[in-house]
């Protein structure tokens, strides 16, 4: 299984996102060239454009819905597939921090802990290994490359989730279909949160009754989870704020491992 995870915003007290969103698109192998070939032939045949990344930050706007009527079209089209593509996904929704979180810290973020979790039960479930695909060099979050290569080896928890496999690919999101697929379902999360779609549906506003109709199509394609110990894992997870400062899990130290 592939498992592709990209983020909309950062939790960063400065950031424009007051809802950041970290998402996890599930693919097993088998399916990944027939998603990606899908994808190839909606871009060439809506947008001319056969290898034009999709990203959220062009494509979900105002803008789009009032001026470009190819691009609202595509928009419409890429969730109708995605509604008929065996895919899953995971979201964990952020409060954007009130303080820095560190980068020097040695712990991998909980936002992706908590969707290595989700993966894990879904590839036990599905007797598959998962390889993780970030969108991203490894670099950020102060190295997250080597946070997640610690949390499997070094700690009980990281070692614990035996479907993961320890070799993750930072990938160009401009060539990965499943990162583009990321992208644009966290950004339609991150929308839907920040505006409160789930409190009401602004019917007489197209742009965010399409932000909600969106989502739908993202809740139809997740999943609850129990954990082996009972502990509910929700599909979308509200992340609480201090959960950014919170390190949970134990380091082994190295003449242990």
């Amino acid at each position: 299984m592939l498992a592709f995870i990209d983020e909309s915003g950062h939790p960063h007290p400065n950031d424009s996102a007051t809802r950041p969103v970290a998402l996890a698109v599930c693919i097993s192998e088998r399916d990944s060239r027939f998603i990606g070939g899908r994808l190839h032939a909606l871009k060439r045949d809506l947008l001319g454009k056969e290898q034009m990344e999709i990203k959220a930050q062009k494509l979900l706007n105002r803008n789009t819905f009032r001026r470009i009527p190819e691009k609202r079209e595509f928009v419409e089209a890429f969730f109708d597939l995605v509604r008929n593509l065996p895919l899953t996904i995971f979201a964990i929704i952020m409060e954007r921090p009130h303080s820095v979180i560190p980068e020097s810290s040695i712990y991998l973020p909980n936002q992706f802990r908590y969707l290595l979790q989700r993966i894990d039960l879904l590839a036990q479930e599905r007797n598959e290994m998962a390889t993780i695909l970030f969108d991203g060099d490894g670099h950020q979050y102060g190295g997250l490359s080597r946070k997640f290569n610690s949390f499997l080896h070094r700690s009980a928890e990281g070692r614990s989730l035996q479907t993961i496999t320890d070799a993750p690919f930072f990938v160009d999101s401009k060539i990965t279909a499943g990162i583009q697929i990321a992208d644009i379902a966290a950004g339609v999360v991150r929308l839907y949160q920040e505006n409160e779609l789930f409190r009401t549906r602004p019917m007489r506003d197209a742009f965010l009754s399409a932000i909600g109709r969106y989502y739908q199509v993202i809740e139809e394609k997740t999943r609850d989870q129990l954990s082996e110990d009972g502990f509910p894992r929700k599909g979308v997870y509200l992340m609480p704020e201090r959960d950014h400062y919170t390190e949970e899990y134990t380091e082994i130290p190295e003449n242990q491992t």
